[in-house]
């Protein structure tokens, strides 16, 4: 049986917007045989309100139908599980069609997501539109940098860059820009949360944009597409150009959900976009305690010379044998042996590691021995105690860091090119050139975005460049199997000293 029990009491539409859409899902509730449409209007109301009405609807039903007296704690969406949802398009209308299979329940606090992860696979374009539809601010048609923020499941770092950003408006004054958020999960779709930690600065955030599923921009590169069509890190990459595209924006700032910055370095690493074309930058990084190749320049400004002595022997100590995907990671015993000499073809001539160390001679080394793009090798990466030494000779330096007012940092320009990869955990580069590295064939042969970017740098002569005395922290990379552990250390001791500078919201306080 099929009916049209509206759930929506207001069934009113305007079209008074380029991209009025009205969306009809297939739905029933548990315990019910009966299918209904679940209806949304997307140009006057967010997907949050839609299912906070349909839930108090729900309920009701539940209690006038003679259900057990326990609330639905949701929907059962009559699509296809595997995302394979076919829909009818008509002018400001999408009707999804009903699959026969048993369908996917979604929960009350999921539906959100999940209404705009169908909406994003089904009318891309209306998709971006609806997204930024609760966020729409004037102040955003003046932004001449995009700041995107890639999260995942789990991580924590978000919430003290919404702290930063909130110390930036309020003592430092930031400059036009606007914050995009790019999930692939839909616990993380939380628009309210966003702005509840941006507290002042919430007016910065432009739009939560869902990154799952088939890339909504294949365009960009049809050949990296048809390689990795639901690569989740390709998704992100890609919508992130569209919308800097869309917007206008000059720069694109890339932040990776688990990097720590402190406001005064925000404010500089977004400012920094002139100065860097000036000084044929093709990329501005701060100084991060593992970076590549960011690590000795930190090492040399922020260590006392005996904790430099022994990271720095610690990198001397340490193998050559790489064996991951970005060679960046070191082979085990479990390593497929394929896998090891596919690595070793492409590492020729990289036999030991300098002892002393001297990074001048270690990225000379890599760049002459790899033969492939994926030359982001170095001990802080792969070596799991190297990593970890690392991290923890940097967290007695993070008050100090963190409490500093905006100074107008001069930029640490390789001139001489000695670099031969660049790892973006963090960083400025201009919209133009971003999107040359998306255009960029060799995009398909993987390694994210990076190993492609670090090519095109040296194609075009572009220099990377850093911001001198800066420093970001970023706790480890997701190859040491201690990640979420230091992740989490570090996260409770920024919040600590950040409640020291600029008292915690309530929000921020129990999160």
């Amino acid at each position: 049986m099929q009916t049209s029990w509206r759930l929506l009491t207001c069934v009113c539409a305007v079209l008074f917007e380029a991209w009025t859409l009205h969306v009809e899902v297939p739905v029933s509730l548990p315990n019910s045989d009966v299918r209904y449409w679940l209806h949304w209007e997307t140009d006057y109301q967010t997907a949050a309100d839609l299912v906070r009405h349909t839930s108090e609807t729900a309920a009701s039903y539940y209690e006038d139908a003679g259900f057990p007296p326990e609330k639905p704690q949701g929907l059962l969406f009559l699509i296809d599980q595997l995302g394979e949802t076919p829909a009818i398009h008509g002018v400001g209308r999408l009707r999804i069609d009903i699959h026969p299979g048993p369908g996917l329940f979604v929960p009350w606090e999921d539906m959100p997501g999940r209404l705009h992860s169908l909406l994003a696979m089904l009318a891309t374009d209306a998709a971006l539109w609806v997204e930024e539809l609760p966020f729409k601010e004037e102040r955003h048609e003046s932004s001449s940098v995009g700041i995107f923020v890639l999260q995942s499941p789990g991580r924590l770092a978000y919430r003290m860059l919404c702290w930063s950003l909130r110390v930036a408006v309020l003592r430092f004054g930031l400059p036009d820009s606007s914050l995009h958020v790019l999930v692939h999960s839909r616990e993380n779709w939380r628009p309210e949360e966003w702005k509840d930690y941006l507290g002042e600065a919430a007016p910065m955030l432009r739009g939560l944009h869902w990154s799952k599923g088939p890339n909504r921009y294949p365009d960009f590169n049809l050949d990296a597409y048809n390689e990795k069509p639901q690569d989740t890190y390709y998704n992100k990459v890609f919508l992130m150009m569209a919308l800097a595209l869309r917007h206008n924006y000059r720069y694109i700032v890339s932040v990776d959900d688990d990097v720590f910055l402190p406001p005064n370095i925000l404010v500089r690493l977004i400012t920094s976009g002139a100065q860097a074309e000036r000084e044929n930058c093709g990329v501005v990084s701060p100084l991060l305690q593992n970076g590549v190749p960011s690590v000795e320049l930190w090492a040399q400004k922020f260590l006392p010379e005996h904790d430099r002595k022994r990271l720095f022997q610690c990198f001397s100590e340490s193998s050559v044998q790489y064996c991951d995907t970005f060679q960046s990671a070191y082979c085990t015993s479990t390593t497929d042996p394929a896998l090891r000499r596919k690595a070793k073809e492409e590492i020729v001539g990289l036999e030991e590691v300098p002892n002393p160390w001297s990074a001048e001679a270690w990225y000379s080394s890599v760049r002459r021995s790899v033969k492939s793009d994926f030359m982001g090798l170095h001990p802080v990466r792969g070596n799991k105690t190297c990593m970890e030494l690392a991290f923890w000779l940097s967290l007695p330096l993070l008050e100090e860091v963190w409490k500093k007012d905006v100074e107008d940092l001069p930029l640490l320009v390789d001139s001489a090119r000695e670099f031969p990869y660049f790892c973006n955990n963090v960083y400025l580069v201009p919209s133009d050139l971003y999107h040359r590295v998306l255009q960029d064939p060799g995009l398909r042969l993987g390694g994210a975005d990076e190993a492609t970017l670090s090519r095109v740098l040296h194609r075009e002569n572009k220099a990377i460049c850093h911001l001198d005395g800066s420093f970001a922290l970023h706790p480890a990379y997701s190859t040491n199997p201690n990640f979420v552990a230091l992740e989490t250390t570090a996260f409770s001791i920024v919040k600590s000293i950040a409640n020291r500078i600029l008292p915690l919201t309530r929000v921020e306080r129990s999160g």
